[in-house]
């Protein structure tokens, strides 16, 4: 029994095996499917075409007729006997092709440590991205950089998802061999490439990420972050060889990996808050925008720490032609009064899909013109006077789309489109950012004009639009001067670990220093959230301007 697998122009044969799902299935055939719910068949991110032939869907057996389709989720679908042909849409593929911001925008001042010699490898473990350096570690020189997927996102593209998925001891191998054999590993195998090094002479790699991320690298359960008290099975990770973790490309590196402040808020955070350089005589707030988006309030020497879930939609993911940097990407946006919408790709490419700043870009601009409403709902008039309106049916769900990019001038032959579901989706994610802001100032008793500095940690907001963020009512209303943009600082923590050993004592006194607390267990955080749902907020104290 044989399945045929097709999407575009491509397609694939795999042999059939009893009792296997057709994402696993479709994966070995060439065709990574979508999963950000990690197979719990929830976002329905994942959805295919059946064709003729006899499956089990969610435990029931289902026909499909000759000359007829059915649309099932491939996470909960195995094909019973016969062969069949599978119809996989664009949108229900995981994009594995991107760019990750593997630098940073801060100055690190490297120490080598006297008579040290040899490599050491340099590793921001995203929740969704992983970067690596490859460093000179008598000099500091940076001889190679690399990036790609954290290929955990196969199993789910959040934290959430990762930490259920702790609750089988199975998962927690099987999610580090997804970051270390398959995206560690092959990165560091890039670096000797493009180095022409002896991997012999690898002798330290550094590790910094969030929390639940450090665990599942060293092959620890993560699924204590994820019920009260939110505490991880430590915060002090021991060092080990590289092939203890799985890492025998480099058979005489030792792994050491910076400590954590709590369950939420990871050594990445450690290593921000050791790049930015704060201030005792300052009241300074430090933001890592990304999957998750974490808070750090410096008032005046004495720390605050929190998280909010702000989820992958800044990433693109869950978006219709949403997706991570890469050439032919709309990486800005500009949406004129006559509704003109203006856009540039990454490398001037005919456009294939969005950037989550984009996004951004897109909805900060038509809502100062007028085409978006503070509730983020388009004027269909205006988008049928201009050209660009579309009416889709998602799954059984009518949704009005904009064109950005015209099927005749796309690289897919298939319009590029924003949504109002795209929309809702951002808006979420930058209610979190901003409630999560608001009410951490709120319980340190300060408001936003009261800071003196805010940094901005993480890729994306590297290629953040402020302007258009703070239109959007995600960043606060301050002067843009008092804005502060470090790039990847958890990257940038960790090529200054590989200097002098001196570095870790600081480490562990920043992870020690923060006092951390839960949104969830404050009175305004939900009610802020709610507030933020809107463009720019409900609460028309929160910001001065007005259309």
């Amino acid at each position: 029994m044989s399945l045929f697998f097709k999407s575009g122009a491509r397609s694939g044969a795999v042999e059939n095996r009893a009792g296997v799902l057709l994402y696993e299935l479709a994966a070995e055939a060439g065709f990574p499917i979508n999963m950000p719910c990690g197979g719990s068949g929830t976002c329905r991110r994942c959805m295919v075409l059946l064709g003729a032939g006899a499956y089990r869907i969610a435990g029931k057996k289902v026909t499909v007729a000759a000359g007829e389709t059915l649309e099932a989720r491939a996470c909960k679908t195995e094909m019973l006997y016969d062969d069949a042909v599978i119809h996989i849409p664009a949108t229900s593929l995981f994009n594995a092709g991107m760019y990750v911001d593997s630098g940073f925008n801060c100055a690190v001042d490297f120490i080598p440590e006297e008579n040290k010699t040899g490599f050491g490898v340099a590793v921001d473990i995203g929740t969704t991205t992983v970067a690596v350096l490859l460093v000179e570690l008598s000099t500091g020189n940076i001889l190679a950089k690399q990036s790609q997927y954290n290929q955990q996102i196969e199993l789910g593209d959040n934290v959430a998802t990762r930490i259920a998925l702790c609750a089988d001891e199975t998962n927690i191998k099987k999610l580090q061999q997804l970051v270390i054999n398959e995206t560690v590993a092959p990165l560091i195998d890039a670096l000797i490439e493009q180095s022409k090094i002896n991997p012999a002479g690898i002798a330290e790699i550094v590790f910094s990420g969030n929390t639940v991320m450090s665990h599942l690298a060293l092959g620890l359960s993560a699924l204590s972050i994820g019920v009260i008290p939110f505490e991880p099975l430590t915060k002090i990770f021991r060092d080990c060889t590289a092939p203890e973790i799985g890492l025998i490309c480099v058979p005489n590196a030792v792994v050491k990996t910076v400590p954590a402040i709590s369950g939420y808020v990871g050594g990445d955070i450690v290593s921000d808050l050791f790049v930015a350089g704060l201030s005792k005589q300052k009241l300074e707030l430090l933001v890592d925008i990304g999957t998750n988006g974490e808070l750090v309030l410096n008032d005046h020497g004495k720390l605050y720490a929190t998280a909010t879930a702000a989820g992958p939609a800044f990433e693109g993911a869950g978006l219709l032609h949403g997706g991570r940097a890469d050439t032919g990407m709309i990486e800005k946006i500009i949406c004129t009064a006559g509704d003109v919408i203006e856009y540039k790709t990454i490398d001037d490419a005919a456009p294939r899909g969005l950037c989550g700043s984009a996004v951004v870009d897109f909805i900060a601009t038509a809502f100062k013109t007028g085409l978006l409403n503070p509730m983020g709902r388009f004027d269909r008039d205006r988008l049928r006077a201009a050209g660009k309106y579309v009416d889709l049916d998602c799954h059984g769900i009518n949704v009005i789309a904009c064109v950005i990019a015209s099927p005749e001038s796309s690289a897919t032959g298939e319009a590029v489109l924003i949504t109002e579901y795209d929309v809702s989706q951002i808006l979420k994610a930058k209610a979190a950012i901003y409630a999560g802001i608001r009410t951490l100032l709120g319980e340190c008793g300060y408001a936003p004009e009261n800071i003196d500095r805010l940094i901005l940690a993480g890729g994306f907001a590297a290629h953040l639009d402020l302007g258009n963020a703070i239109t959007l009512g995600m960043l606060p209303e301050i002067p843009l001067e008092q804005y502060d943009v470090i790039g990847n600082g958890s990257l940038a923590g960790a090529y200054a670990a590989l200097g002098a050993p001196g570095i870790w004592s600081t480490f562990k006194e920043i992870s020690c220093g923060p006092k951390a607390f839960h949104l969830a267990e404050t009175d305004e955080f939900d009610n802020r959230f709610v507030d933020a749902l809107a463009i720019p907020n409900l609460d028309p104290a929160e910001f001065s301007f007005t259309l």
